[in-house]
């Protein structure tokens, strides 16, 4: 019989939208796991608000509470989303009372600052993250680009647990969509180090070389950094759409022709909108930041981490004139559904659950 999975990490409360990364791609995990008629809980992470005081008060209590409710629960698998960094500790404690009351245990590696925190914070940091990864019955990673890490600190290779999309709710779609000029879309937080800046040079220079392309910019994004923006890229034909439903997100992704993500964000990993742009036949175009690489692979381009506009407005301009946009588009759209659909991901996941099971 399978064990319960326990789903430890950052988690919205019941009935509420997730907020950030981490928490959807959690939820994700958590219906999907459900839709396969596999038993799951989801134990939440801490999440406390107000100052520095009250938010340490906060995590330190929250975090007891999880470690009681592993004795009041019957042990299964604890699946810890880890959010390392200071984390690291309670994660630790975590990990280590569960397999002494008997719990299979995974430590699951997300986002890509992984690298970055082991590098600069230091001796103690790094004993206290290889413990971590030692303590965990198998360790996940979120990216292709962490696995020879992991492979060096545990002697063993990690259990490959990419972002995933659920492919029912994706409409078909198997031509371009209307329109004499390309649409460039963004999806997720607005801000410059995402590199928001670059999509509108990029499309600035092609307006210049070509009739105008249109910009889609779906997300948050504070009002003085829009209006500086606007302010800067005038002759852009822009549309600032704020957030949006997932399903909207998706439907304005059907409609696009290019997903661009010039990231520069230093804990940037496998976003969740690259697989949505990806599943719905949006070309991506992105930096070698995170996972991007990796994910994208032979369905898109990856460019330097510093390139400008120009380098982006380049490649759709080559894409869209060539006529290469339909093969890349179909070959995205089949990569992603392929590689991180929620069924294949998910059954490939509950095989996992089972070979630790039968191993423990």
């Amino acid at each position: 019989m399978n064990k319960t999975i326990y789903l430890c990490g950052p988690l919205a409360p019941e009935g509420q939208p997730p907020n950030g990364g981490y928490a959807a791609a959690n939820a994700r995990t958590l219906a999907a796991l459900r839709s396969q008629q596999r038993s799951v809980q989801a134990m939440p992470y801490p999440a406390p608000v107000g100052g520095g005081l009250a938010k340490l008060l906060g995590y330190v209590s929250g975090f007891r509470r999880l470690l009681r409710q592993l004795e009041l629960q019957a042990p299964g698998v604890l699946h810890i989303t880890g959010l390392y960094k200071q984390f690291v500790l309670p994660e630790l404690l975590l990990l280590r009372k569960a397999r002494r009351l008997g719990y299979l245990t995974v430590y699951d590696i997300r986002a890509g600052s992984m690298l970055l925190y082991y590098q600069r914070l230091g001796a103690v940091y790094q004993a206290l993250f290889r413990r971590v990864l030692r303590e965990a019955d198998r360790v996940m990673v979120e990216g292709r680009e962490y696995e020879s890490f992991v492979r060096r600190l545990t002697g063993q290779s990690p259990f490959y647990f990419p972002n995933h999309v659920e492919l029912a709710s994706l409409a078909d779609r198997t031509s371009p969509p209307s329109g004499e000029s390309p649409v460039l879309i963004y999806v997720g937080r607005v801000n410059l180090d995402k590199g928001i800046a670059t999509l509108l040079e990029a499309a600035r220079l092609l307006g210049k070389r070509s009739s105008p392309v249109r910009v889609w910019i779906v997300g948050p994004v504070e009002a003085a950094l829009q209006q500086a923006l606007v302010r800067d890229y005038p002759d852009v034909d822009a549309q600032w759409l704020g957030s949006r439903s997932s399903q909207e997100v998706l439907d304005l992704l059907a409609q696009a022709h290019f997903f661009i993500f010039p990231t520069r964000h230093r804990g940037e990993g496998h976003s969740n909108a690259l697989t949505e742009a990806m599943s719905m036949g949006c070309v991506p175009l992105a930096s070698r930041n995170g996972f991007n690489a990796s994910v994208i692979d032979d369905a898109g381009i990856i460019l330097p981490l510093e390139a400008d506009g120009a380098a982006y407005a380049g490649a759709v301009s080559d894409i869209w004139s060539q006529g290469r946009w339909l093969a890349l588009s179909l070959k995205a759209r089949a990569r992603a559904q392929a590689h991180y659909g929620s069924p294949a991901v998910i059954g490939r996941l509950q095989d996992e659950y089972r070979m630790l099971e039968q191993r423990g």
